[in-house]
């Protein structure tokens, strides 16, 4: 492939967002070694994931080695929400213009619907391919979760744009069978590919001495250690996730909890506080990649905390990747993304109906027997099925299917 296409790469995330490093950076990364021509990135950056003046310098200067290169706008929330993202969408139209004319993009690469709703009318503007990673429906999950309402203005307006992305996109990438039978039912002119959300099998594996050295060190040795890795609140579930804990607690003496957040330490620990004694769990955060995998390598079942509801069956977690390809079983609900079905089929997981005490027990009988296993079988099992399930091998080449196609299509 050697037509020069640059590429305009468009995230609602910062770049320090871990959605950002461990996904789309990482394919993109890939698919400049496979590729002739630059990646122009536009994050919208937030203070939590700041970065100080060298860090930028430096990861700058990285990046330009793979020729991506970096453009980072001011996110904002809060008050008059909308006039707020209309100021956001305003503030790319320009500089995306901007990039457009200088660099001469052909293509824009949105992640999530989100970005690409904005996209959608960047596309038709400025007259660019587009292809969108990780087309789940946002509007959908924030009005099934109760967060807004379907009547509401910023419902009806993600909602609109969302479809809009769906029915014009060039090429969409999404992660279950499920959402590709609700785009083909709804006529849309992409071309659809299932790409469950996906990382790096290389980077993600058990690490048995990280495992033994951490466990030495929070004392959890002879524990049964679950880990929760992610955020609480928003689209994840918040004080079920401690209440879940001690539901399991009383069933299973030796359980210990691991959590890493992004969320306030302090808040979540008095949350803690309410369910379990203070020897029972360890919240941390501010992990580096590599110590990420040092956790996950440390527990013995790791726990996705989505709640269910109708269209969580169009998500994929990107932690059940991560977990999987590191050999760790997993906790989910019922009808999130394809993983519940996954996790019966082949074995590598426990399904609740939902993180309420009162159904938790009832679960808590797969979850001893997995732990009964010969651990190096369970490892072996959980890593294979992650391997076909959620490898980034697989997301690479349908990326490269995509731009070869684009390639063809181009002047």
């Amino acid at each position: 492939m050697t037509k020069k296409l640059n590429t305009l790469v468009f995230i609602y995330n910062s770049f320090n967002d871990p959605l950002f490093q461990n996904l789309v950076l990482s394919y993109i990364k890939t698919l400049s070694t496979k590729t002739h021509g630059e990646f122009h990135v536009v994050t919208f950056e937030q203070p939590v994931y700041a970065l100080t003046s060298e860090e930028m310098k430096l990861v700058t200067e990285d990046l330009a080695l793979s020729r991506i290169y970096w453009h980072p706008l001011q996110f904002h929330t809060g008050k008059f929400l909308l006039l707020k993202k209309a100021w956001d969408f305003i503030q790319s139209l320009f500089h995306i213009l901007y990039l457009r004319i200088k660099y001469q993009t052909k293509v824009i690469l949105a992640f999530a619907n989100v970005a690409a709703s904005i996209s959608i009318i960047l596309k038709k503007l400025l007259r660019m391919k587009m292809v969108v990673y990780s087309y789940e429906p946002h509007s959908e999950f924030m009005a099934d979760l109760g967060f807004w309402n379907r009547t509401g203005l910023k419902f009806k307006i993600l909602n609109y744009l969302e479809s809009m992305a769906g029915q014009d996109a060039d090429y969409i990438m999404t992660g279950t069978r499920y959402m590709l039978e609700e785009l083909k039912s709804k006529g849309s002119r992409a071309q659809l590919f299932r790409a469950p959300t996906a990382v790096d099998a290389n980077d993600f594996q058990f690490r048995p001495e990280e495992r033994a050295s951490l466990r030495r060190k929070l004392g959890v040795e002879s524990k049964h250690v679950f880990l929760y890795l992610g955020k609480f609140g928003g689209l994840y579930y918040t004080d079920e996730l401690p209440e879940m804990s001690a539901a399991i607690k009383r069933e299973i003496p030796n359980a210990f909890f691991l959590v890493v957040t992004s969320n306030d330490h302090a808040e979540i620990a008095e949350m803690y506080s309410n369910f379990l004694d203070a020897e029972d769990y360890h919240i941390t955060g501010n992990l580096t990649y590599e110590e990420v995998k040092e956790y996950i390598s440390a527990a013995d079942m790791g726990i996705s905390g989505v709640p269910p509801s109708p269209s969580q069956k169009f998500r994929s977690p990107t932690k059940v990747a991560e977990y999987l390809l590191c050999g760790l079983p997993y906790i989910t609900t019922r009808g999130v993304s394809e993983d519940d079905e996954y996790a019966v089929k082949y074995n590598v997981g426990v399904v609740f109906d939902s993180f309420r005490t009162e159904l938790v027990k009832d679960a808590l009988p797969q979850v001893q027997r997995l732990f009964n296993e010969d651990p190096v079988v369970l490892r072996e099992r959980c890593r294979q099925t992650g391997l076909e399930y959620r490898s980034k091998e697989h997301v690479d080449g349908v990326l490269l299917e995509v731009y070869e196609s684009i390639w063809l299509c181009s002047d």
